[in-house]
């Protein structure tokens, strides 16, 4: 996967900032390549899952990899069926067939261009966002107008499935909200905003990105929206954004999301803490 980051080792501050938790609670943890093959997956009393960024080249693979440490004697969390669910976009038609609010979408691909575009004339969006259907940290998002699809769409391979959606314009001010879960817990808010002349809400395209204490009429809708979830999560981080004044799910990140453990301070250690009560209780899928 080919990213335009100008600072790839903040990439890993979470898991950094992770491992010293770990430790401070007199725990050993170390990082794991999920494509090393020489991995004894029984080693291991628990696998979290974190920064495997490179997985959407090879997902066929990586899930392989995940069905094998499920079927290993280590705990893995997020569990894979959830994994499974979250790798593909696909995820959001079931989010809204559950009754959450999500960001509309037209999926296609590039081979099938003249019916996207005939689709997304008929929706009567202008002002769109272009992404494939698995991805992260935005890569490959375009932004483009109902004129210029056709040419956003030449980005991508032409078997490659894409999604395009209106572009949510609270985004340029009001931002985008991702509220993060320990367990059942809320741990923490941030409020992420795009540089300027860009439009991904991202701190590693140069966003802003800081910590919020959100309303709490928006973290009941939040909480709402993963209730209705058949999943048992360790984490989760819900990117949101206000759509006709209520909030809609942009993306539900339980793979490897970034949770900025860095802007909320006693975060890290309170992930650690539920990790360890989790396991003491065997409250995990095996």
């Amino acid at each position: 996967m080919d990213w335009e980051i100008p600072d790839v080792e903040s990439l890993f501050d979470d898991d950094r900032l992770l491992i010293t938790a770990f430790a401070e609670r007199g725990v050993d943890a170390e990082p794991i390549a999920w494509s090393d093959a020489a991995v004894a997956w029984d080693m291991y009393d628990a696998v979290i899952l974190r920064s495997t960024w490179d997985y959407v080249d090879r997902l066929p693979q990586f899930l392989e990899v995940i069905d094998a440490i499920e079927r290993s004697s280590a705990a893995l969390l997020n569990p894979a069926e959830t994994v499974h669910w979250n790798a593909d976009k696909h995820y959001l038609d079931d989010l809204r067939r559950m009754g959450v609010p999500i960001v509309p979408l037209i999926r296609g691909t590039p081979a099938a261009a003249a019916r996207l575009i005939a689709e997304i004339t008929e929706s009567g969006w202008d002002e769109l966002v272009v992404k494939p259907a698995v991805g992260v940290g935005g890569a490959g998002v375009a932004r483009a107008t109902a004129a210029t699809l056709e040419r956003a769409l030449d980005a991508f391979l032409p078997e490659t499935e894409v999604m395009v959606q209106p572009f949510a314009a609270a985004i340029l001010d009001e931002g985008e909200s991702s509220f993060v879960f320990i367990g059942d817990s809320l741990s923490h808010v941030l409020r992420k905003r795009p540089a300027a002349g860009d439009f991904r809400a991202h701190g590693i395209y140069g966003g802003i990105v800081e910590a919020i204490d959100a309303a709490e009429s928006d973290i009941a809708q939040v909480r709402s929206m993963l209730a209705r979830l058949p999943f048992d999560l360790h984490y989760a981080r819900v990117d949101v954004v206000r759509v006709d004044g209520r909030l809609a799910v942009l993306e539900l990140e339980l793979v490897e999301p970034m949770l900025y453990f860095r802007l909320a301070p006693g975060s890290a250690a309170r992930f650690v803490d539920a990790t360890l009560t989790r396991l003491a209780s065997g409250h995990v899928q095996r």
